[in-house]
């Protein structure tokens, strides 16, 4: 997945289309122009800072919101114009409700949520009730064993219990879905936040207001308490960068070992809605064992506590501002969190959003994009499949029945683009009825109704057709359990895609990103999944080795300019192969002119211009699989035999490796 966000420009040397550039403006200014052009800088030398000389001018004229933590400008911008559409619809049909006007059923529950959040007097009440709820209900617990049931109970309508649980796709049979559990407590991104003085101090230090905000008269034992707590959980749970190779091992446990080892789980209560069959996945065994062991022997009042704030610090708002501005503050200063917390309608927006994503969509799409060129857009996408396998025939490394494997996963791949085309697709929310008092109730409402569907589903047959995005979405994605690659309309927008662009152009940017996401299909992860979704290799184990030792050179590059190589792995591997078969769709043989082939590597450079708050970059390189811009464009140029020709490079400049060190892998 491409994930949050990324920049746009147009460069200076493509233009002429679209008239007249407009000057960009003498002070850095946030706004979101309709069109954004980027020129270039020319006072930089591209071999030298290809990035800087893409981007430099468009990131100096621009300001980031005080409520945002980062601004990609291709994603961004996009987003940004959405999201107003969104702020814009929301209100207008939460007004028409309030009226009493009859609206339809899609739309009241959009307006009926949207009105319960935007009350906080509402959620003041609901908050405080909740606090009482859950102080009165601890109370009551005596023991160990009871507190494990009250977890169970709290898992049944899907709130906090230190486990997660869900479906996904079997590994040998798509079509068949698994039984998942995960373990879940920690309140910081990963293990070294845990391990960083700084943060620790910081973090308790938050961790004693909330026990102070809800009447506790042990607040600095309680605070250390989880705060070690949730560090010991830290150090057995899974850094980010391992999480790539746990998704694709066979794991599994049977139901009599399940309630065996973990007993304080109390999973046997969802063992009766799960097929005989139906195979439950085991990942961290180890998270598993820590959870289980200190459930049945920490300090229960330590485990009360922790459960304490695990479920009520993110909830806990419009009755606690002040812990609710130390909290926020806490993660502006060691998180990245935007310096100023976005307005309430503004929340309220992106609440409904991220939970009705499809139902808010559905309502707007006819609206924001009436005359999209689909039958265009799909053409340049099979351009771009033609070029990957053209490129697997002529690849010099892979064997006979790679080549073959490869070859017949990228003609099998199903392409859904720019929106679903009917109701199995879209998936809806289940319907629930939802309520004005209770704002954070209707979340929860939802997420226990999403629970039981996850469970329903495991007695039914996985469709494989279904968006697991919205069609507005500023994103795309590829399944490897499908074989199938997903691109909304969302971000189909300049600088991404303009039908009035050369194709070269968009393939510069748009091509580039069908390229990255298929092009998973066939890396070395993509390799242990068959055309058909199965855990399968189809590669042989020399042509898998030589892989892999292909991505160790990007491994060492990338450590080399300050990210976790092992962690971006994956995503970079996914910008060169990417790059590199859309440059094959645009300059098939090499034909073209160098002024274009200049215009293509501008145009892919500019889908990563952006700023980010220093914090924020912390925690990305960190926890993102995906480089940061700067290192996503000129990592990658360095790695692409024609840049250094088009621009002229000379073998000393910044920009261009030794030919030992270049990087090819299709």
């Amino acid at each position: 997945m491409i994930r949050w966000s990324l920049p746009l420009a147009l460069c200076s040397l493509m233009a002429a289309p679209h008239g007249v550039m407009a000057a960009l403006p003498t002070k850095a200014s946030s706004a979101i122009p309709e069109r954004r052009e980027f020129p270039v800088n020319e006072s930089i030398n591209p071999c030298v800072d290809f990035y800087a000389y893409a981007c430099s001018k468009a990131v100096d004229s621009f300001a980031l919101r005080p409520d945002r933590s980062s601004h990609t400008f291709a994603f961004d911008d996009s987003a940004e114009r959405l999201l107003e559409k969104k702020k814009s619809f929301l209100k207008t049909i939460a007004a028409a409700a309030r009226k009493g006007t009859k609206l339809p059923p899609r739309s009241q529950t959009l307006a009926t949520v949207y009105n319960a959040c935007m009350n906080p007097a509402a959620g003041a009440r609901e908050e405080k009730n909740r606090l009482a709820e859950a102080l009165q209900r601890l109370a009551t617990i005596k023991d160990h064993a009871a507190f494990s049931r009250f977890l169970a109970d709290e898992r049944k309508l899907a709130r906090t219990s230190f486990l997660g649980i869900g479906n996904l796709a079997n590994q040998s049979q798509p079509d068949v879905y698994d039984f998942y559990f995960v373990a879940q407590a920690m309140s910081l991104p990963e293990r070294s936040y845990y391990e960083n003085p700084e943060v620790r101090t910081a973090f308790k230090k938050i961790l004693v207001q909330f026990f102070q905000t809800i009447g506790s008269k042990k607040a600095e034992a309680e605070a250390q308490a989880v705060l070690d707590f949730e560090s010991g959980f830290a150090r057995v749970s899974p850094l980010p960068a391992e999480w790539r190779d746990i998704w694709v091992q066979k794991t599994a446990i049977s139901r009599a070992d399940l309630v065996k080892k973990y007993p304080n789980f109390h999973l046997e209560d969802f063992l009766p809605q799960i097929p005989e069959t139906t195979l439950i996945r085991h990942f961290t065994p180890d998270a598993y064992a820590w959870l289980q062991d200190r459930l049945a022997h920490e300090n229960l009042e330590t485990l009360k506590s922790v459960y304490l704030f695990s479920s009520l610090g993110p909830l806990l708002d419009d009755a606690f501002p002040e812990f609710k501005r130390a909290y926020y503050t806490f993660g502006v200063k060691q998180l990245g969190a935007p310096r100023v917390r976005p307005v309430r309608e503004e929340r309220c927006t992106m609440a409904v959003m991220n939970s009705f994503t499809k139902e808010l969509d559905a309502e707007l799409l006819p609206q924001v994009f009436p005359n999209f060129p689909e039958e265009k857009f799909v053409a340049l996408a099979e351009e771009v499949r033609k070029s990957i396998i053209h490129g697997i025939g002529s690849n010099p490394w892979l064997s006979e029945q790679g080549k073959a494997g490869a070859r017949d996963k990228m003609s099998q791949a199903r392409l859904q683009l720019v929106k679903p085309r009917n109701d199995a697709e879209w998936r809806f929310n289940p319907e629930a009825d939802y309520s004005l008092t209770q704002p954070n109730g209707n979340f929860e409402k939802l997420q226990a109704k999403l629970q039981e569907r996850a469970l329903a589903e495991l007695k039914q047959k996985r469709d494989s057709n279904v968006w697991e995005m919205g069609p507005l979405t500023v994103n795309a994605y590829y399944s490897p359990d499908d074989n199938k690659f997903v691109m909304p309309i969302g971000i189909l927008q300049y600088p991404f895609y303009d039908p009035s662009l050369p194709l070269e152009i968009n393939l510069g940017s748009v091509g580039a990103v069908i390229g990255h996401e298929l092009g998973h299909g066939i890396d070395d992860q993509g390799a242990q999944f068959d055309a058909s979704g199965r855990l399968k290799q189809w590669m042989t184990d020399a042509d898998v080795q030589n892989f892999k030792q292909r991505g160790q050179l990007f491994e060492q590059q990338f450590n080399q300019i300050g990210h976790n190589g092992k962690l971006t792995l994956g995503e970079n591997i996914g910008d060169l192969t990417g790059v590199t078969f859309a440059w094959r769709a645009a300059f098939p043989d090499g034909k073209g002119t160098d002024e274009m082939k200049r215009a293509f590597f501008l145009q892919y450079a500019r889908v990563w211009c952006g700023v980010m708050l220093p914090k924020q970059k912390e925690m990305r390189l960190k926890t993102d699989p995906h480089a940061l811009g700067w290192a996503r464009v000129n990592q990658q140029m360095k790695n692409q035999p024609e840049f250094a020709r088009v621009f002229q490079c000379k073998p000393t400049d910044a920009m261009v490796l030794p030919e030992k060190d270049v990087v090819r892998i299709w």
